[in-house]
């Protein structure tokens, strides 16, 4: 028994020998310029600058002294104008097809460069709402929105689609052709502003049309609803602006891991600024007439 203990003693001795303690090395974090310039056809030219941080850092650092340039196509050169907390804004409109070049350049930066197209917008030639058309996971129906739009296959094309709702409500109002009477009619009225619900792109797609199904888990308050009208609004994008969108969900996940599912690795969102970070991409927007239900 008296070797037994001598033995554990003399193997706890040997591990404790072998421990060594690891500093943390990893470098210190280091700010780089961060660009924000989505660029909307028929707006004026605007540019979001800040530093990165770390991770929940907040507030960033907003860049007040930069200097900015964009050129198109056509080598004209837009002037920007600093309105403070890191926006730069140009008096030049965009226009279908504009090609911009951006410099920016920061005291003690490398200058930082990036491009994008603005696309042309394409119509929606068909759209709806079937309010109860699928049933999701829990078993409650849900709304089933769908959009068409012709395919020209021989260009890229990459969208979001996005979903607005009205609600119809009575109204009271005054008879001013009989005083003390009151009339009662019906009105619609906002019931939820603009969403995006999903995006849409002919990859791999040959026919003539695209014709996409989006479910939408929560559009108005059905309680509410005597009768309902929608519109559609499609943003055609550039590929800069659609790989950023499609980079969200990724990061938020990977951001956010749950434990038990081992096939989520790290992912980082989608940047095409170069010596530095952010997004510069360019839209466009067809808008379709109030669809009544």
């Amino acid at each position: 028994m008296r070797y037994t203990i001598y033995y554990i003693i003399f193997l706890c001795l040997l591990c404790s020998s072998c421990r060594e303690f690891v500093q943390d090395e990893f470098p210190d974090f280091e700010n780089a310029v961060t660009v924000n310039a989505l660029i909307g056809a028929g707006d004026t030219v605007k540019v979001y600058l800040a530093y990165t941080d770390e991770l929940n850092g907040n507030p960033l650092e907003i860049i007040e002294n930069a200097v900015i340039s964009m050129s198109n196509q056509n080598l004209v050169t837009n002037n920007f104008t600093h309105q403070g907390n890191g926006l730069y804004v140009s008096d030049y409109v965009a226009q279908v097809n504009d090609t911009f070049n951006l410099t920016v350049i920061v005291s003690g930066e490398d200058t930082v460069t990036s491009s994008c197209v603005v696309p042309k917008p394409i119509e929606i030639i068909d759209a709806d709402v079937e309010p109860y058309g699928c049933v999701n996971d829990e078993g409650v129906a849900i709304p089933l929105t769908y959009v068409k739009i012709r395919n020209n296959f021989d260009n890229a094309f990459y969208g979001v689609v996005y979903f607005k709702s009205y609600v119809k409500e009575p109204r009271i109002s005054e008879d001013l052709n009989n005083p003390g009477a009151y009339i009662i009619d019906t009105v619609f009225v906002l019931n939820s502003d603009y969403k995006a619900i999903g995006t849409i792109d002919n990859i791999n797609e040959l026919g003539e049309f695209l014709e996409k199904e989006i479910e939408v888990f929560k559009l108005f308050d059905s309680n509410r609803i005597i009768s309902v009208a929608f519109q559609f609004k499609l943003r055609t994008v550039d590929y800069n602006y659609y790989s950023y969108l499609n980079s969200i969900d990724a990061f938020e996940v990977s951001r956010y891991t749950d434990f038990s599912n081992s096939y989520v690795v790290p992912s980082n969102l989608f940047s095409n600024i170069e010596n530095g970070y952010g997004i510069m991409g360019a839209f466009s927007e067809f808008e379709t007439d109030t669809i009544f239900k």
